[in-house]
């Protein structure tokens, strides 16, 4: 779906049996790791329905509230701290940093739908982030049909950060 390690998908779909029922999973985990461990709440982006021919269906998505905890907290442990999100800041005294999904266009002229608005931080009046202050929008869409999968699958920070016993 998204992203890659080498040649292996780190975005993948896992049927799995749970008491009983089948469930359907977009998980962010390297086949590899899932079949050494038991796959970790976090790693599990969310949840579908399977969609008429079996497959992934985005209209069923619905996101992991222990995913979305681990990636606001990578967002204010590491992304507050990145080189280009500290640049941007500073030009935002006592203002909002809205972070926008990579999918959407860069061009200033066209405004994000809401989907593409992954979330913000707060700007403090020197042009600093405030600790802690990463605030995920929960109109962001993770799997958008028109537009594509979220650019934050293919952030290999991201992956590093959740997965560190995957770091080579």
């Amino acid at each position: 779906m998204a992203g890659t390690a080498g040649s292996r998908s780190l975005l993948n779909l896992y049927e799995v049996k749970v008491d009983g029922v089948r469930r359907h999973f977009v998980c962010l985990l390297d086949p590899v790791l899932a079949g050494a461990r038991v796959i970790d709440a976090r790693a599990i982006v969310g949840e579908y329905s399977p969609g008429p021919s079996g497959g992934f269906d985005p209209r069923t998505f619905q996101p992991n509230p222990a995913f979305i905890e681990a990636f606001t907290r990578f967002m204010n442990d590491v992304a507050a701290h990145a080189p280009e999100v500290v640049r941007e800041a500073l030009a935002l005294r006592s203002q909002w940093l809205y972070i926008i999904d990579s999918r959407h266009p860069n061009d200033p002229d066209i405004d994000p739908p809401p989907g593409d608005i992954i979330g913000c931080f707060a700007i403090d009046g020197t042009g600093q982030i405030v600790p802690n202050s990463f605030q995920y929008n929960t109109n962001h869409v993770w799997f958008d049909p028109s537009s594509g999968v979220s650019g934050l699958f293919s952030d290999r920070r991201f992956y590093a950060w959740l997965h560190p016993e995957a770091r080579s």
